[in-house]
């Protein structure tokens, strides 16, 4: 009589099981990418096809500074905001990233601004982006989608009614070698600037849903105009994230600059950044579409906001739904953790006064649900890690992400949800009465607070999926099992619709990056859903049952793990992708002739390996590779000639040496740059064509172990500069090394180039010689 109401009971959790993770895909269905708009779309919308057409323009070389390239393509943006009618301006300057005295980079910098006067401003609505790429790159993706984002948001605001406030597109020059156009900007343009708010539009990778993060406090008003676009993604644990990453955009100047603003960027289809690769044929339109028409709302929004009450605007905690944003108030975040922990405590207390499981037991279920948060994590990273270990050729050589990522992707959720419910089958004769399951959600109740307390914003999308999941647990706790199935179900709704995308978000991020963090999300889903699969029967956890019904969805899982990772590596195998890549540089001492091949991502291929036998630590004598341990190996002298150094003058000031010096490349070289040597003179202050840089702090006598470079530049974007040292001199000779940068690596004798099916990312070519003065 009893198996009748039992089958119902069993297979109505597994409806609202079914249904629940129907409506997860559901969200992430809907937070996909857009259809690109035609050519002919209606003027004031936002057309990809008119965007690509745009970056056709820019044409398919590399626009690294100083290029012919990166001079043609700043004309044509010119060009094409002039023919809109916008009032331009070229802003030529100097920009460094001087965080370290001693490797400063720097450029000479032409940002391309263009303004759309409003007919009542209150402050200046900024799209920005960069028009500069990587050598080898054509940069359609980084940052190709956002100069098209852009221009073709600027054509569609120059259609439409006049804005209220001025509109300004700002390209930025020289992002890639550190920002350095922004910093120029934010360093003679900021504070005549007034009330803004920018928009800076980027790419780490060729696809995917642009997400927009790092916005700047107070962001209440920012979150207003976001959602006002399409489809917003943005989300507090994102912001909380990138806060304690070193990652940089031109962002990082313009928010030290007082604007107000966020990034908004794309990461999917990573093995393509900064690869010769990242061209117009792989670049998303889908994605090109959803970023510009995101571009083109929040202008329009904030063209006609009050920008003056932008530091009024308060800050919230957010997250991204399929309907649009939900947020509260920052000061909120912390009292919903801890309400959400009294209510897990509830559902605990209530289950001990019901005698349907001891405290002790509930101890140890909530003991496993710590543990296996970060044991999945491990597990996703193990999983890429063995596949590198096999192939590791699959891996691009900037961010280490395969051309076909799918199969990995599926194999780290499967390995979640196996690891998870195979804990549950492993601990069905300890935790028999759901011990796991309410174990688990106290874990996650608890991990919401300590996010609260320690990283705000990281709590709140944590905090929304375990608070309605506690209430159920509360108020089906005395409900028949059908309808208790229905309302845990209810609860776990939040948790589907936000962290199904999320996952999806986490894995366009990169596996060894994001996989981890996807990874957790799925975990967190499925320890919310252990009441309804224990209700549904899909681990078997009555004691009776036999061992093999109890393991069959766990090993099964782990079956598709197998399949999926053998999957992915035969859809990466070598011919079968677009081309791996190889990152190669080339330096070459031009007193001793000596030369040498150099890479800090060696891909093991045998080419590879050929030209970098060696692994050094460090190769002190060539300050402009930075540290850390650099693959190397001999190369050819190629016939190349070394900077030239011209003293202009020498003087003695009564307390210091001030010497002038004149940089040329005798080969042309478009970047060139200096280092002066520790044991030979102090840098008390330093003029590099006209901009002032950080020296260190006088350093310790001669004779001391404190590095052999007391100061250094790579400036870009010129054959020639001058430089006006300040020494306190420590020998009678100031030892300086002088280099210049191209990116042609066809110049060294005997090289061909790689070897069929594989491209060079980022070549470098540096000639140095050591002069004494």
């Amino acid at each position: 009589m009893e198996k009748q109401p039992r089958v119902r009971r069993t297979r109505t959790a597994a409806i609202v099981l079914a249904a629940v993770a129907a409506a997860g895909t559901a969200a992430t269905i809907t937070a996909m990418s857009a259809d690109p708009a035609p050519a002919d779309a209606p003027a004031a919308h936002f057309s990809a096809a008119r965007g690509v057409e745009q970056l056709e323009q820019l044409g398919p070389d590399p626009r690294t500074p100083g290029s012919a390239a990166h001079a043609q393509a700043r004309a044509y943006l010119v060009t094409e905001l002039d023919a809109l009618g916008w009032e331009t301006d070229m802003h030529e300057s100097v920009g460094t990233f001087d965080e370290d005295p001693t490797a400063v980079s720097m450029a000479t910098v032409s940002n391309v601004i263009a303004t759309l006067p409003g007919t009542d401003p209150t402050g200046t609505v900024i799209l920005a982006a960069h028009y500069d790429s990587v050598p080898g790159s054509p940069g359609a993706a980084d940052d190709g989608i956002g100069i098209a984002a852009a221009l073709e948001s600027a054509r569609a605001l120059t259609a439409g009614e006049p804005p209220r406030n001025d509109v300004m597109v700002l390209l930025t020059d020289a992002e890639e070698p550190g920002l350095l156009g922004a910093d120029a900007f934010v360093h003679d343009r900021a504070e005549q600037l007034g009330p803004a708010v920018l928009v800076n539009l980027e790419a780490r990778g060729a696809g995917g849903l642009p997400a927009s993060v790092r916005l700047t406090e107070p962001n209440g008003m920012l979150l207003d105009l976001l959602a006002r676009t399409p489809r917003p993604v943005v989300d507090s644990f994102s912001d909380a994230l990138f806060a304690l990453l070193p990652n940089d955009t031109d962002l990082t100047r313009f928010t030290a600059g007082g604007i107000a603003g966020f990034d908004t960027a794309i990461t999917g289809a990573g093995a393509y950044y900064h690869s010769p690769l990242d061209d117009i044929e792989h670049l998303s339109a889908a994605s090109l579409q959803e970023m510009g028409a995101g571009t083109l709302a929040f202008a329009r929004a904030a063209a006609g906001a009050d920008l003056t009450r932008l530091p009024d605007g308060g800050t919230d905690v957010v997250t991204s739904l399929p309907w649009g944003l939900l947020r509260v108030p920052e000061g909120l975040e912390l009292p919903l953790a801890a309400l959400t922990v009294l209510l897990a405590l509830a559902v605990v207390a209530r289950a001990r006064r019901r005698r349907e499981m001891s405290l002790p037991r509930v101890a140890l279920g909530a003991a496993t649900a710590a543990v296996s948060l970060p044991l999945v994590a491990t597990a996703a990273v193990g999983l890429w890690q063995l596949a590198l270990a096999i192939d590791p050729g699959q891996a691009s050589a900037v961010v280490g992400e395969p051309f076909v990522p799918w199969p990995y992707q599926v194999g780290v959720v499967a390995l979640t949800l196996g690891l998870i419910l195979g804990l549950r089958a492993a601990l069905r004769r300890v935790l028999p009465d759901g011990e796991l399951a309410l174990g688990g959600l106290l874990t996650l109740a608890l991990a919401g607070l300590g996010l609260a307390l320690t990283l705000p914003g990281a709590a709140f999308v944590l905090v929304v999926a375990v608070f309605p999941a506690a209430i159920a647990a509360l108020i089906g706790a005395g409900l028949p099992a059908r309808a208790r199935a229905v309302v845990l179900g209810a609860g776990l709704l939040p948790a589907a619709v936000m962290f199904f995308p999320a996952v999806v978000g986490m894995f366009e991020v990169g596996l060894g990056t994001g996989g981890p963090l996807a990874a957790v999300f799925v975990a967190v889903v499925a320890l919310l859903a252990l009441p309804l699969v224990d209700a549904a029967r899909l681990v078997r956890p009555e004691r009776e049952a036999p061992s093999r019904h109890r393991a069959v969805v766990p090993a099964a899982l782990l079956a598709v793990v197998v399949v999926a990772a053998a999957g992915g590596l035969v859809a990466n195998g070598e011919g079968r992708t677009d081309p791996r890549q190889e990152m190669l540089s080339y330096s070459l001492d031009a007193d001793s002739g000596e030369a040498l091949w150099t890479s800090w991502s060696p891909s093991g291929s045998a080419w590879s390996q050929d030209l970098l036998p060696s692994l050094s630590s460090d190769l002190a004598d060539q300050p402009w590779l930075g540290g850390g341990a650099i693959a190397n190996g001999p190369a050819a002298a190629a016939d190349l000639p070394a900077p030239d150094v011209e003293v202009v003058s020498d003087r003695d000031t009564g307390t210091h040496r001030e010497l002038v010096l004149e940089l040329t490349s005798a080969r042309g070289a478009p970047a060139i740059g200096l280092w002066v040597a520790t044991r030979s003179a102090d840098v008390v202050s330093a003029t590099v064509h006209g901009r002032a840089l950080p020296t260190v702090t006088p350093g310790p006598p001669p004779g001391a172990d404190d590095g052999p470079w007391d100061f250094g530049f790579l400036l870009r974007g010129v054959q020639q500069t001058r430089v006006t040292l300040v020494l306190d001199p420590r020998a009678p000779q100031t030892q300086i090394r002088v280099v210049d940068l191209t990116h042609e690596l066809e110049v060294v004798p005997g090289f061909e180039g790689p070897p069929h099916g594989r491209v060079l990312v980022t070549p470098n070519v540096y000639v140095y010689r050591t002069v004494e003065v």
